[in-house]
């Protein structure tokens, strides 16, 4: 609520003289009677004392205009300092909400999505750029594509930065200047990961708005790191850790997803199983090292042959599986006969004179309407035990009243050792 004054001087100036003017009227004979009075007294003891007065009033004066200009720059100085701090608070809530974002975020796109939302207003005046750094190279993160580079050069910009902080003994710190950027390093430890990239003009280089980025940087190191981690996490948690390739527990969980989509789409997946003739005896000769090593062999040389669509699983000890999406039985088939070619041209020892490795591959593919993934396994492997009886080293395709035609020129495909 505002105070309220009788009088107001930067309003009522001329308000102010007339009271004044009016007020000497009023007192005039007082002030002759009072200044007759000091003139008597001046001459009866030789004292000046109205210049006195007049530098008495000039000094009091004078002190009272210093005394508000102190008092004024006092308040100027407090209320910048207020308005510091509120920026301040502003800025520490700003850096907390991107803070919190990044730390929930469990996919790139996220981290993304996070910066775009809660950068600080700060940073919101410069066109600022991330390139991350990954095994298969530098992707882009952030990037102003309105008035920056395209995201080629900017990832190039980033592997130049980040060779300059490798060799620096504190990578955490410091800027580095490539093809007209500044360049600040995104950090996992000591490790760094990505690079910040800012136009070099005077503002990005301005202490303060380093200070800004500086934490913005370090949620990001963070953030990325633990999404890395969580993508290793889970892609170890579906892995065969010997060979890379999918576990059983994947590989059902991705047959069935098949098998509903075949039911909308009629293309059926198909599925080959397959098992090493003579492992067990190389693993009593050679020792399970060996084993270990030839079935991560095994894994290599059929991977090589394989589509990328082609899901690959280390079903149990020796055996394997092979999901072939939207692939007839008698497309199946063949790529069967290509996994046998591909690990008998390997020519492993079983340890046993004369014996080599070979397999033993049984394929099915899903009925019209089926639903249930062991069901398809079954019978890849019911003809996978049929090929070992059969003599092995061989392919044999289940035999079925919606296959049975397409598949007895390819059921049971025998070669020399």
């Amino acid at each position: 609520m505002p105070r309220f004054r009788l009088l107001d001087i930067s309003h009522d100036s001329p308000l102010a003289v007339g009271l004044i003017m009016a007020t000497a009227v009023v007192f005039q004979q007082p002030l002759r009677y009072a200044l007759n009075s000091v003139g008597e007294v001046e001459q009866r003891y030789h004292l000046d004392l109205l210049p006195a007065l007049v530098v008495l009033c000039v000094v009091f004066m004078f002190h009272q205009y210093r005394k508000r200009q102190a008092s004024r720059a006092s308040a100027l100085a407090a209320d910048t300092a207020a308005q510091l701090e509120r920026a301040r608070v502003a800025e520490m809530h700003e850096l907390m909400d991107i803070g919190q974002s990044l730390a929930n975020a469990l996919e790139f796109k996220e981290i993304e999505q996070a910066l775009w939302r809660h950068m600080p207003v700060s940073l919101r005046q410069h066109p600022l750029s991330m390139a991350m750094r990954f095994n298969s190279g530098w992707r882009t993160l952030l990037h102003d594509g309105d008035r920056d580079a395209d995201g080629t050069r900017i990832e190039g910009i980033a592997a130049k930065a980040a060779s300059q902080f490798d060799g620096t003994v504190e990578p955490t710190t410091g800027t580095v200047v490539v093809d007209g950027c500044l360049c600040m390093p995104v950090c996992a430890g000591r490790a760094v990961i990505g690079v910040a990239i800012l136009p070099d003009v005077p503002g990005t280089r301005d202490e303060r708005l380093q200070q800004t980025l500086a934490p913005v940087l370090a949620f990001v190191g963070i953030a990325v790191r633990n999404v890395q981690l969580l993508a290793d996490s889970k892609d170890n948690s579906v892995r065969d850790s010997l060979t890379r390739w999918f576990n059983r527990g994947h590989a059902i969980e991705v047959l069935r997803n098949d098998l509903r989509r075949a039911a909308r789409t009629g293309q059926a997946p198909s599925v080959v199983m397959f098992d090493l003739d003579g492992f067990k005896t190389m693993n009593d000769t050679l020792g399970h090292l060996q084993g270990d090593a030839t079935l991560q062999t095994v894994a290599r040389a059929v991977d090589g042959i394989l589509r990328g669509s082609d899901l690959r699983c280390r079903y149990g000890g020796d055996e394997f599986l092979i999901l072939l999406p939207e692939t007839p039985l008698n497309g199946a088939a063949q790529v069967a006969e290509h996994v046998r070619e591909a690990i008998t041209a390997l020519n492993l020892s079983t340890g046993m004179p004369g014996q080599r490795l070979t397999c033993s591959i049984g394929v099915a593919a899903g009925h019209h309407g089926e639903l249930e993934p062991e069901h398809v396994i079954e019978r890849a492997d019911a003809a996978l035990y049929k090929a070992k009886r059969g003599g092995r080293n061989r392919v044999v395709v289940e035999e079925t009243a919606d296959s049975l035609t397409a598949a007895r020129p390819l059921r049971l495909v025998v070669s020399g050792t």
